[in-house]
């Protein structure tokens, strides 16, 4: 029975940390780029098979995949430049809400300000998704291989820290006493699953701080499980 409890306790042996640039929030317009890509190309080879079968023409097909990578453009952008957090968002959102009813109380047609798709000449042509597809995928690849590059890898009795490929540097410090937190103020970033985590090693009274880490609250569980490891063997010893 303990020899099971020591092995469920070891059951990480390391836990990778990688951090990126903020622009890493692109990767939503990169899928949704592919997407429209993907509908309006297979349609045009297809003889408008898409544009068929919802009962569209194909420049309305057009304006309204347009109009969503937009809105998808908007969407990045804003998540990219701006940190929201949750109670601004939410005192937002209530404050729009009540001008909103507002306006309809007192008979004014808000929907007439919402632009229609359909009205408007907004088809982008094949090429212009081919394109931004073209400069997303070499911006996002960049920073993947950043994050791959320069990480901290978390082991039970120390945790290294790596940088460079050339002349590649490692920094080891102790595991003992280390200390985690995982932070997300912005509502984007728990949306989009990323947090900012900290890490202090109280013996060397340092600190390191990992901007936008995916999956930053299971890799802090990950972490937590793999040093409780240390403490449990030390009792059992």
């Amino acid at each position: 029975m303990e020899n099971k409890n020591i092995k469920e306790i070891l059951g990480y042996k390391e836990v990778y940390l990688r951090s990126y640039p903020k622009a890493i929030f692109l990767y939503p317009l990169f899928i949704f780029t592919l997407l429209f890509l993907i509908l309006q190309w297979t349609d045009e080879l297809w003889n408008n098979y898409f544009s068929n079968l919802i009962g569209v023409t194909p420049e309305l097909l057009g304006n309204w995949l347009s109009f969503f990578w937009l809105l998808a453009l908007f969407f990045s952008l804003f998540v990219v430049s701006i940190e929201v957090k949750i109670s601004k968002l939410l005192a937002a959102g209530f404050v729009g809400v009540i001008i909103i009813a507002f306006l309809v109380y007192i008979g004014v047609n808000i929907w007439q300000w919402i632009p229609n798709p359909s009205e408007l000449n907004l088809a982008l042509p094949t090429p212009f998704y081919v394109s931004v597809l073209s400069i997303l995928a070499f911006v996002l690849g960049c920073m993947i291989v950043g994050g791959h590059i320069g990480y901290i890898r978390v082991e039970r009795n120390e945790i290294w820290c790596m940088k460079g490929v050339v002349g590649r540097s490692k920094e080891r410090f102790p595991t003992r006493s280390l200390e985690i937190n995982v932070d997300r103020p912005d509502f984007f970033e728990r949306l989009l699953g990323t947090g900012r985590i900290t890490i202090k090693i109280p013996s060397l009274n340092k600190y390191i701080q990992l901007n936008t880490v995916f999956r930053a609250g299971t890799k802090v569980k990950k972490i937590d499980k793999l040093l409780s490891a240390i403490e449990f063997i030390d009792v059992s010893h």
